[in-house]
């Protein structure tokens, strides 16, 4: 596979019983600016990039820091046909770390980084598939169009701002808080109940 490329990705769930985050990895056709070294430009995720992914479900690790390994959980399932994005469903490890990413996710304490790569014929070894990514003209804009899912990452501090955890189930923390968290403030779970109603309706099929 083709050298790895980080973008910001988004943990819009978590879920104590069942030990997962739903992580939208990336949004489609919205226009994000890329900061390089070099230059920056826009850059657009076509809808349907990633399709087929959904086969991998279960294939695909949870690490930290895009550190392999650091393996935190794993990619339980994949949903590249939802409307706000590419949604994977991300199950923790009863390990110390998984139990640690599960807890800090849930806090705010970590935001979201998917690796990913441009599609290649013949697996990893072929040249890029025709097509995997187009540019403008003059090469402002980059659309990319069939695209590798390799991993997702929790981190500590994301390479782009817009990296964040949005939202926790209020009620199934409020359960572990009694052992974990028993000073959490009930302003703010007032707003992640404002905010679950909300998520509720955004999810429903």
């Amino acid at each position: 596979m083709n050298e790895l490329e980080y973008r910001a990705a988004q943990v819009a769930d978590v879920s104590y019983p069942r030990r997962t985050a739903t992580v939208i990895v990336a949004p489609y056709e919205t226009p994000t600016v890329i900061q390089t070294p070099l230059r920056s430009f826009t850059e657009i995720v076509s809808r349907g990039a990633y399709q087929g992914v959904q086969r991998r479900g279960g294939s695909i690790r949870a690490n930290r820091d895009h550190d392999w390994r650091q393996i935190a959980g794993k990619v339980e399932a994949l949903y590249p046909d939802r409307e706000e994005g590419l949604v994977a469903e991300v199950r923790m490890f009863t390990s110390p770390l998984g139990e640690e990413t599960l807890t800090l996710c849930a806090e705010g304490g970590l935001s979201m980084s998917a690796g990913f790569a441009l599609m290649r014929e013949q697996g990893a070894t072929g040249p890029v598939k025709k097509g995997a990514e187009t540019w403008s003209e003059n090469r402002s804009v980059r659309r990319l169009n069939d695209l590798w899912l390799d991993h997702v990452s929790f981190v500590g501090n994301p390479a782009y701002e817009t990296a964040a955890v949005l939202d926790v189930r209020a009620a199934e923390i409020a359960e572990k808080s009694a052992v974990s968290t028993p000073n959490l403030d009930l302003l703010e779970l007032d707003e992640w109940r404002q905010k679950l109603a909300a998520l509720d309706l955004r999810y429903t099929v």
